[in-house]
């Protein structure tokens, strides 16, 4: 699964982002955004979910959770219009683990003792993502930008089939392994504009747009099978292998933001990213191990969100400086299982920036959101998930750079 690429403010927007400025805080869905990072500060911003949720097939589910690291980044002004991200974050994340019951029973013909078949599906891994950026202003209004990400990691797809006599596993049989999977160094390579108008004395329009080159990422993916349990095969020599069978895919976003006084932000993006041609190493129906883009589709999504601040020019009320933001995101999924479509994603999204009012800071603010995520399975036989995630970011803005003049 791809990581989520918006941070704990803009995802309580539903993850909107790409038309808006980095100014008091980062906004990554952009490297345009750069340009307007304020040149007395430095901007530090880290953020980490609590994640909570239910794992559902053919009436039969299970309560899963989990938290996470979701970002650490950081953002300066170089000079006037120049400005610079540097920052990591997870690019994609592999962790499940479930066992399926299967259909075909027995029973020993000595003992009478039914024999049942189960097998167990593990996943883990992923891959990191560390990125740098520059966002430069040539002309008033305007900022292009370009970022460049550093990709590395490795994942590992596990299947273990095994009997059980008596709901106590039997020693009588091998169990039936099967593990795929690879380690990754690569890159990854971004662009973005921006461009901001008024259209009245109190409001203004920002649009923007962002891409990404899609590729393949080299390496070697291997497959091992056997049986574990028996001296005369081994697991660990890999029977197969697949050289630069995965792909990342291309991207597009764009959006648009209007801003009212200063204190009310209405967003909305559309993204797409070209999955459909990518390849990926898959175990074919006739047993072979091969490079296949029919595992996935192209994928769109739309996501809404606004913000409003009671009075942000409001020094030492802690309440005139409160942020409520509340969002909405639909997202297609990228994903086929057995040539049918995967749900797709659904969120809705609520959330407070707090502001840390003191006499040393009173530009940093601690965001809190709530999240509600669901991929509804319908009648096609799938996983159905639904999810509440608590994410948690600092966004550290002091003025480092400022000169004070001695008297």
């Amino acid at each position: 699964m791809v990581s989520d690429e918006s941070q704990t403010w803009n995802r309580s927007m539903g993850g909107v982002g790409v038309a808006l400025p980095s100014n008091s805080r980062l906004s990554t869905l952009n490297p345009a955004s750069y340009a307007y990072i304020d040149s007395l500060s430095f901007i530090l911003d880290a953020g980490m979910t609590a994640g909570f949720g239910r794992v559902s097939q053919s009436g039969s589910g299970k309560n899963v959770r989990n938290v996470s690291l979701d970002y650490v980044t950081a953002g300066f002004r170089l000079r006037k219009g120049l400005g610079m991200t540097v920052g990591f974050r997870p690019y994609t994340v592999v962790g499940y683990n479930f066992v399926k019951n299967d259909d075909e029973k027995f029973r020993d013909e000595i003992s009478s003792a039914l024999i049942e078949s189960y097998t167990q599906y593990d996943g883990s891994g992923g891959l990191n993502r560390a990125f740098a950026g520059i966002g430069w202003s040539p002309f008033s209004r305007l900022s292009v930008g370009a970022e460049i990400s550093i990709l590395w990691g490795s994942y590992a797809h596990e299947v273990k089939q095994y009997t059980a006599s008596n709901s106590s596993v039997s020693s009588s049989f091998n169990s039936l392994y099967l593990m795929h999977g690879a380690s990754i160094t690569s890159y990854m390579v971004g662009f973005g504009a921006q461009y901001a108008f008024r259209v009245s004395p109190t409001d203004f329009l920002s649009v923007g747009a962002a891409c990404s080159v899609g590729h393949n990422l080299g390496g070697t993916a291997y497959l091992y099978r056997g049986m574990e349990g028996s001296s005369s095969s081994s697991v660990n020599t890999p029977n197969d292998s697949v050289v630069g069978g995965i792909d990342i895919p291309w991207t597009a976003k764009g959006g648009v933001a209007w801003h009212h006084k200063n204190n009310l932000i209405v967003s909305a993006d559309f993204a797409y990213q070209g999955w459909g041609s990518c390849l990926f190493p898959t175990i074919t129906t006739g047993n072979k191990y091969v490079a296949s883009s029919e595992t996935y589709r192209d994928s769109y999504g739309v996501r809404l969100g606004t913000e409003y601040i009671p009075d942000p020019r409001e020094l030492h009320k802690f309440f005139k400086r409160m942020r409520y933001r509340a969002g909405f995101s639909y997202t297609s999924s990228s994903i086929r299982v057995n040539g049918i479509n995967c749900p797709a994603e659904l969120t809705a999204s609520i959330g407070v920036g707090i502001p840390i009012i003191n006499r040393i800071n009173s530009r940093s603010v601690v965001n809190v959101g709530l999240q509600y995520v669901g991929r509804p399975a319908g009648n096609n036989g799938l996983v159905k998930e639904n999810y509440l995630m608590v994410n948690v970011g600092l966004n550290f803005n002091e003025r480092w750079f400022m000169k004070f003049k001695i008297q």
